[in-house]
């Protein structure tokens, strides 16, 4: 059952948001009962001009921490490749413990080599990309439940203990095959982007191989349009073609809703989200690439408090 309290706003920052920004959004979100506030970690904006401030998210975690009473929090993902994962998870584990239990860690391989080598970043191949991640989980896993950890690897090595001891949720992201064994073997919770159903029960039965009786939530994050009617649709789809041109194609509602997006009127998006329900989603982030559309967040929190 699709419920606001187990969905929440997820933010691109890069594009253009100060902290103060992310810290309205997060407001906006919990007083509107929303059971989650995400973030992206990118350095540099994605879609469009390098010229824009970037609220860094480590920096803007803290101050949601500061600033939020009830809302639960984190990034959506921080790439391994920004930051060691011991030094990762201890932030983690204080930030989680000083907000009472309310942070979530996302964490994933990283994928934009531009904002790298920007900040000084080495980026190698996704093999390298990916044995590192792999090395990172078995750092971070048993860091953020309280648990020693002595491990020596080719990219990582750790030896220490993270205090105090609370678990911190953990967050994988990923939508292809390879990534469902780490997925399987280490997260708390799997997030996946814009799935078509079908390609959601494949991957499913691909965890559910591997997972043995872990119990692994199932999250979707992605954009969203919703209004009341269809011509009101096409007008705000045709708003963010122009807001990212570089990533962003003028297609119709049918083809956004048949590539895993959400789209559509009120009784359009409900009818989706109740099927995403049923083929396994648990939580809901809804992606907000347009923020001055504050009338079309409100829509659809009106709708999930509906449903």
């Amino acid at each position: 059952m699709v419920s606001i309290g187990n969905c929440g706003l997820m933010l691109e920052p890069q594009q253009a948001m100060s902290i103060q920004d992310v810290v309205d959004w997060a407001t906006i979100a919990e007083q509107k009962n929303y059971g989650y506030i995400l973030r992206s970690d990118h350095l540099l904006p994605i879609w469009d001009s390098k010229d824009r401030d970037s609220a860094e998210c480590w920096s803007s975690l803290g101050v949601l921490a500061a600033t939020t009473k009830k809302i639960k929090f984190g990034p959506l993902v921080s790439p391994i490749g920004f930051r060691n994962p011991a030094l990762l998870a201890r932030m983690a584990c204080n930030l989680n413990d000083y907000s009472h239990g309310r942070l979530l860690l996302g964490i994933g391989a990283g994928w934009y080599e531009e904002e790298y080598h920007a900040f000084g970043y080495e980026f190698p191949n996704f093999q390298v990309r990916y044995d590192q991640f792999i090395e990172s989980l078995k750092i971070i896993k048993p860091l953020i439940e309280g648990k020693p950890v002595d491990f020596h690897g080719k990219y990582y090595s750790a030896k220490a203990r993270c205090y105090p001891n609370t678990k911190v949720p953990l967050i994988i992201g990923g939508r292809k095959p390879r990534m469902m064994r780490p997925i399987a073997q280490y997260a708390d919770e799997w997030n996946i982007y814009a799935p078509r159903i079908a390609d959601l029960k494949e991957l499913k039965n691909l965890v559910g191989k591997n997972k043995g009786d872990r119990k692994i939530q199932i999250s979707r994050m992605g954009g969203f349009v919703i209004a009341e009617t269809r011509d009101q649709v096409e007008k705000k789809i045709a708003k963010h073609t122009e807001l990212y041109k570089a990533r962003f194609e003028a297609l119709k509602p049918d083809e956004i809703r048949k590539n895993g997006g959400l789209c559509g009127t009120v009784e359009e998006v409900t009818s989706q989200l109740n099927d995403l329900t049923e083929a396994g989603i648990e939580k809901f982030y809804f992606q907000i690439l347009d923020t001055e559309d504050k009338e079309m967040v409100e829509l659809l929190t009106n709708t999930l408090k509906n449903m």
